[in-house]
């Protein structure tokens, strides 16, 4: 029998080919029948929240790596700006834009699981400019955009924990 877990993984992979995320390609995928899928995700919609989730989850995983989730706001930003500039990146990181559709919902799903970790309690300009780097890094990365050697990303992570140190000292 095939777990939920094991289809968000299909869904993940599906992703990760470039593939249009669907009930059928998601089936594929998990060596299973679309009824398959539908007995866990009814819908699209379903599969594609599940996903995100997913995703977070992941990512949740590597931030808690780096920081605790009782952390200071600093700290969390600095762990989503290192997550972020030297995690593995790939198109499956990219699942909150899976389905045009449901753009409010998944926004709102993805604010709600990480702002935490990059939200809206760091004011300090600087710090921002931190966390939007590291947002411009996470998308371009996920979508292959930018390859950048090793050194280059130190550097750009270095110059992001001096704008949160710069907005922690205000």
């Amino acid at each position: 029998m095939t777990s939920k877990t094991n289809i968000l993984d299909a869904a993940i992979k599906v992703l990760r080919h470039g593939q249009t995320l669907t009930i059928d390609s998601v089936a594929r995928e998990a060596g299973l029948t679309k009824p398959g899928v539908v007995h866990h995700f009814a819908t699209k919609a379903t599969l594609t929240l599940a996903v995100v989730d997913h995703v977070m989850d992941i990512w949740e995983n590597d931030l808690l790596a780096r920081a605790s989730s009782e952390a200071d706001a600093p700290t969390k930003l600095r762990a989503y700006v290192e997550f972020a500039l030297t995690s593995p990146m790939d198109p499956s990181d990219l699942a909150l834009f899976a389905d045009a559709r449901l753009r409010d919902e998944l926004s709102e799903q993805w604010v709600r699981r990480l702002d935490p970790w990059f939200g809206t309690s760091i004011d300090h300009p600087a710090a921002r400019a931190a966390r939007f780097i590291a947002d411009g890094a996470w998308f371009d990365r996920s979508l292959g955009i930018v390859d950048l050697t090793e050194a280059q990303l130190e550097d750009i992570l270095a110059v992001a924990m001096r704008l949160i140190n710069e907005g922690v000292q205000k």
